[in-house]
Parts: structure tokens; C-alpha cells; sequence
């Protein structure tokens, strides 16, 4: 007797197939902690230092940044780093920065399985999910802020979201009452322990899924004790955080999600590699939309929506959770279509040669989309030259100096030398923008036009006028070398400052390589 094909097992296991393999090959190229993370190791070192209890600042580039920060991904990280030195008595440790390189990678892995267990509770069909599963393992929103050194947070922070959101619909749709309410609770505290933009899509993702499948009496009285249950999870983090900060590093840092009319727009910018890369996902996901609205289950329509408008800046990676869904959707009616089958006929469509042809078409174009991204990121990561005059930097210079870092890239929160460098030198970098997000409050994006402003400083005349205008004293200026292919406006400026330093009496260069120069600067 012949055995038909179980084809959403086989499309979940390619799912978590390549999924891990797009998730691991950046870590294992480069070698290092991918983009950013650089204060997140500075973290874990404070907090291993004061033994395990939450410091009230963080050590991280001289300034007071209140240690607000949800602090899961933390001590976990910590915790295996002591944990690897006790158990092999010192002959295997793992470094703080290994486990920055590689778990973040792991945990954005296991969220690709629990997003098809998700997605299997909320469409109802194994088929649809193994579908959904695969668009959304491939997708770079998916994987590409997670598996940084910073993911050690924002990959825990999803994988905490996602078993939530699969308990949450439990909760509200079926049996196993207690069950799925202590799980849930326990899910909650995890998403808001681990970042904070996921513990505002936790309360959100809870608020539509109770909207949508929790209204009855049962419903009510569970959402209030998931409520009472997260509140109390988490209350030994933010109660500390409330009692030696009050409120206000909080609300600093909920104001780096603008909320303006451009931002909005933004979101409809069909403009980035990314949206070209999604667009086959996103053409699906619109025949989807169609089908649930025809339907009128509305619950995938307005989870995206709700969660771009309360959250312009990080909305999408959210939004990607249900968009996946709806593409899942529309690639099985699609299948369904080309094969002239009746809807109900789980996986037999699949058996058509067409149906293959466009599911291995669409997988092979999902995998080289999800490879691009995979070379943007290493290329956008520390380089062992870059470590070497890091290294350089901490043995030849005392430290706490301040520096001026010109980098060429605009956006700081994204550049790895600008977040690296203060915490593998314990420098003072004027130019690194992470950690003010919770101090600057309405002067963050301010901070961050003038930090951009000195990016394209061509000369040491603008260095000058610039330091001068906001106040600032500094001891020495690096500027990286663009490679020779780089012919970008900013890659012109950087060389050209590097010219106007070299000819300067003031300053004196003090360490020369192929790709960067230190000058120190004699007032």
C-alpha cells in the first residue's frame, strides 16, 4: 500500500532546513558578533561583575545609561558563559562574545517551528501553515535584525511572542484551560522581559487576539489573569527600574518610534531590496487578504495594520507574522487553482507537476533573497582588521579618551564600529548614538541629525566647526578608508578628511592601515 506524501511535514522541515541554514551562515562566515551588540556585551559584563543583580547604569561608553533595559537575554547569556567555565573546569569556556556570535542564531531558528505551530491554530490547517512557515523562514525581516549580536535580545524577545500568541489562541478557542492560561503568562513575561518593542506587541498581539476570539465570559476573566499573572512575572524588573529611574527611561525610549505622517507613508515606500525580495511573498499575501475578507475573518487584516500604526519603526517585522499567514493562504488557493482541484483536498494539489514547479520556484527565489541579506550582513559587520586596531587602540591608548568617529555611515544604530568600539576599548565615542535613546528624550532625533551632519564633514575645518558648535572636546579622530569601488558621496568625504588630517599641523596620525587612520588632535 502506498503512503501518500505528507507534505506540510516535508515543507516544514525544508522550512526549518534552510531556515537555520540563512540563520547560521552569516555567524559562521564572519567569525565575530554580526552588526551590532556591542552595548548589550558591555551589559552582560556589568551584570556578571555586580553578581547577577541589576546595576543601576551601565558601563558603557562613559555615560550614565540607566540600566532599564529588559534584561532576559542578559542573564541568560551570562549564565552560559559562567556556566561553560564551572562545567568544564575552565578548559572549554565560552566567551560572552561566542554566545553573542551563535545564539541568537539558535533561538531565531526554534521561533520558525513555533511560528507554524501559531500558524496552525490560527488558519486551522496544516497545509496552510507549512506553507506560511516557509514564506516566512526565508523572509529577511524574519531573520536579519535577529541574528545579530543585538538578537541576543530581539530573538527572544520574538520566540517569546510567538509562544504567547500560540497560547493565546489556545486560551481563547479551546480546552486545557489552566494549561494554556500558565503558559501563556509565562510566555507574556518572557516577551516583555526580552525587549521592549515585543513587549508592546505582546499586549497589542493579546488586545486583538481577546477582540477577535476572547469576547465571552471565560475570555474576560482569562485575559484578566494573564494581565495580574505578566504584571507579577515582571514586576522584580520594572519595579527596580521604576524605583531608582521613575518612568522617564521608559518613555525616552518609546520616543525613537516616530510617529509622524512621513513615517507612516514610509511604510508604504515600495522602495527597499527588502520589499523587492518580498514582493512574490506579498503579491500572494494580497490573494489571501482577499480570500479571509471574502470570509469575513477579519482577525489577519487588522493584527497587521494595528501593529504598523502603533509601531511605524519596528512594526514590520511583526506585521510579517500575519502577512506570512495570509501569503500561506494565497499560495494554497493558487496551488488549488492550477490543479483544477476542489478546495478540502489537503495536499493532493501538490501532486500536480505545475503546483511543484511554482512551490520550487518560489522556494529557490526565497532562498536567493534570503542569501542577499545574508551577504549584506556579514558585510556590515567587524572585520579582523577592524578587531586589530580595536586591540591596538585598548593597548596604546589610556583609556576614557574621547573620540570622533567618521565612519561614512549615517545611521549610527546600524554602524558595528561606532556601537563596538566604545565597549571593546572602554573609550568614549562622541559619535555612538546606542544607549541615548533612554536619555535624550525629545533630543534623541536632534542628536542624531547633528551625529549624521559630521559624517559628511569633508575637511578638519567642519570637524572643527562642528566640535565647536556642540561643545566638544576630543582627543583623537578616526576615519575609516573606503575600498576603491566605493564612489558613494560619503566614501569622497571620508577621504578627503583623511587628506585634510595628514596636511593639518593640529592633528598626527598615530595608527595607519589599509582601511582606517587614528590622528590624535593637539589643541
Amino acid at each position: 500500500m502506498n503512503r501518500k506524501l505528507d507534505w506540510p511535514a516535508l515543507l516544514l522541515f525544508t522550512a526549518l532546513l534552510f531556515g537555520a541554514i540563512v540563520r547560521f551562515w552569516p555567524a559562521f562566515t564572519n567569525g565575530f558578533p554580526l552588526n551590532d551588540g556591542g552595548m548589550f556585551y558591555s551589559m552582560i559584563l556589568d551584570l556578571k561583575e555586580n553578581d547577577y543583580q541589576l546595576p543601576e547604569f551601565a558601563e558603557y561608553n562613559s555615560v550614565d545609561i540607566p540600566f532599564a533595559y529588559p534584561p532576559l537575554g542578559f542573564y541568560v547569556a551570562a549564565f552560559l558563559s559562567d556556566a561553560s567555565t564551572t562545567l568544564s573546569a575552565g578548559l572549554l569556556p565560552v566567551s560572552v562574545l561566542q554566545i553573542l556570535l551563535w545564539l541568537p542564531a539558535l533561538v531565531n531558528t526554534l521561533s520558525i517551528f513555533f511560528f507554524y505551530k501559531l500558524a496552525e491554530q490560527v488558519l486551522n490547517s496544516r497545509l496552510s501553515a507549512s506553507l506560511a512557515v516557509m514564506i516566512y523562514a526565508l523572509s529577511s525581516r524574519a531573520f536579519l535584525w535577529q541574528v545579530m549580536g543585538g538578537g541576543i535580545t530581539r530573538a527572544f524577545g520574538m520566540l517569546f511572542l510567538i509562544l504567547m500568541l500560540w497560547q493565546t489562541v489556545q486560551l481563547f478557542k479551546s480546552e486545557g484551560y489552566p494549561k494554556h492560561l500558565a503558559l501563556t503568562i509565562l510566555f507574556g513575561a518572557g516577551a516583555i522581559l526580552s525587549h521592549p518593542q515585543t513587549a508592546l506587541h505582546a499586549v497589542l498581539g493579546g488586545a486583538v487576539l481577546f477582540g477577535f476570539y476572547g469576547r465571552n465570559k471565560r475570555g474576560v476573566l482569562s485575559a484578566v489573569a494573564v494581565g495580574f499573572g505578566v504584571v507579577f512575572l515582571t514586576a522584580p524588573w520594572w519595579g527596580n527600574v521604576l524605583l531608582r529611574h521613575g518612568l522617564e527611561p521608559l518613555l525616552s525610549a518609546g520616543q525613537t518610534s516616530q510617529r509622524t505622517l512621513e513615517s507612516y507613508l514610509s511604510i508604504l515606500d515600495f522602495s527597499g531590496l527588502d520589499d523587492y525580495v518580498f514582493l512574490p511573498a506579498s503579491l500572494l499575501a494580497i490573494a489571501g487578504a482577499v480570500m479571509v475578507f471574502k470570509q469575513r475573518d477579519y482577525f489577519l487584516l487588522a493584527w497587521p495594520m494595528l501593529a504598523l500604526l502603533i509601531d511605524p519603526r519596528g512594526g514590520e517585522s511583526i506585521a510579517l507574522l500575519p502577512l506570512s499567514m495570509l501569503a500561506g493562504i494565497g499560495l494554497e488557493k493558487a496551488s488549488i487553482w492550477l490543479n483544477r482541484s476542489k478546495e478540502g483536498m489537503n495536499g493532493e494539489a501538490f501532486s500536480n507537476r505545475k503546483v511543484q514547479v511554482l512551490l520550487f520556484a518560489l522556494f529557490l527565489y526565497l532562498v536567493l533573497g534570503a542569501m542577499i541579506f545574508d551577504f549584506q550582513l556579514v558585510n556590515t559587520s567587524l572585520k579582523p582588521a577592524d578587531l586589530e586596531m580595536i586591540q591596538w587602540v585598548k593597548e596604546n591608548i589610556n583609556e576614557r579618551k574621547t573620540f570622533l568617529l567618521s565612519t561614512g555611515r549615517e545611521f549610527s544604530m546600524s554602524d558595528p564600529m561606532q556601537e563596538w568600539f566604545p565597549a571593546l576599548t572602554n573609550q568614549y565615542s562622541v559619535t555612538t548614538l546606542q544607549g541615548l535613546e533612554w536619555t535624550l528624550n525629545e533630543l534623541f532625533f536632534p542628536w542624531h541629525a547633528e551625529l549624521v551632519a559630521f559624517q559628511h564633514c569633508a575637511d578638519v575645518n567642519c570637524v572643527t566647526g562642528w566640535s565647536g558648535k556642540n561643545k566638544i572636546n576630543y582627543d583623537y579622530l578616526l576615519v575609516t578608508i573606503p575600498t576603491r569601488d566605493d564612489e558613494s558621496d560619503l566614501a569622497d568625504s571620508l577621504r578627503s578628511l583623511a587628506i585634510s588630517a595628514k596636511a593639518s599641523p593640529s592633528y598626527t596620525v598615530v595608527y595607519e592601515s589599509e582601511n582606517v587612520l587614528i590622528f590624535e588632535f593637539r589643541r
